[in-house]
């Protein structure tokens, strides 16, 4: 049985004791600040980082991975004894992250890389991720592992809601539903990823009370259609009064064995601007590990 590593993007935001836990590798990815280059961990809170952005003038970018921090991670994991690698990146329908590691998987040696893309970011990214490195805990199989996140990834939906959709627009990852909200103020898109991965606008409510019930009603109707226990994560881009109400009334949702919270760090929030908050639901990790 080969050993197998797992290797994520920075945009999964897996909180440390659990990327400690399971032994999850990880390629930060850039931000540009100022025309330098600067990652997540540079800034002590997210309010710190959300403050720089809005009073800044020239609004932050993101840029990819850079080769040599991808092809390192390779090389530790090689060194660790791995013969073989899971690499999950942030959706291919935001980022051409995906198809650059495929190009340097396919030049690498000595560790059998398999580029498996999550169609989306954040947690539900790094649940994934979470689901696959359990598996290889168990030395379950290469198969039996992109057979679960199969699973995971074709039942998972997200909602998300931004306060201001300029930032999408502005970084081009808005692929679909602009007329949705175009020429409207004072709104706020909810918006998900399509089956592509691309990030698309569903909806408009003028405030997020009305956009959490707007997304409760689907809620309603998606989670049937999941066949496993469900688990719920609410992230928030710095705020947490509101992700803390929304992830309480999710506790309503019915067939829900977990409910967790998580963030929407600064290499997303370069996207999504601040105060944005999703919710995630998909079946629950731990379960499709151990059953």
């Amino acid at each position: 049985m080969s050993k197998i590593a797992v290797i994520v993007d920075s945009s999964s935001y897996i909180p440390s004791e659990l990327k400690n836990k399971y032994k999850i590798y990880e390629v930060p990815v850039p931000i540009i600040f100022n025309g330098k280059i600067k990652y997540d961990s540079d800034w002590k809170t997210l309010a710190k980082f959300y403050e720089d952005m809005n009073s800044n003038k020239e609004m932050p970018t993101t840029s990819q991975a850079s080769p040599a921090d991808i092809l390192k991670t390779f090389e530790t994991a090689k060194k660790d004894g791995y013969d073989s690698a899971i690499f999950i990146t942030m959706s291919s329908g935001i980022s051409g992250m995906h198809q650059n590691v495929i190009n340097l998987a396919n030049q690498f040696e000595g560790l059998d890389i398999t580029v498996w893309d999550s169609k989306i970011t954040v947690i539900a990214e790094g649940d994934q991720a979470l689901l696959a490195a359990d598996m290889a805990k168990q030395n379950k199989s290469l198969e039996e592992i992109l057979a679960k996140l199969e699973i995971l990834r074709d039942q998972s939906k997200v909602f998300f809601v931004v306060d201001d959709i300029s930032h999408l627009k502005r970084t081009g990852r808005l692929s679909g539903g602009i007329a949705i909200v175009a020429g409207i103020l004072s709104i706020k898109p909810i918006l998900t990823f399509d089956s592509e991965g691309k990030i698309v606008a569903i909806g408009k409510e003028r405030q997020m009370k009305r956009a959490w019930s707007w997304i409760e009603k689907q809620l309603a109707d998606f989670v049937p259609s999941i066949n496993f226990p469900k688990r719920i994560t609410v992230v928030d881009a710095n705020n947490t009064l509101i992700a803390d109400e929304w992830a309480d009334n999710a506790k309503k949702i019915k067939d829900v064995i977990n409910i967790d919270r998580g963030i929407i760090g600064s290499l997303i929030g370069v996207h999504t601007g601040e105060k944005a908050v999703g919710v995630i639901v998909a079946p629950d990790w731990q379960y499709l590990a151990e059953h």
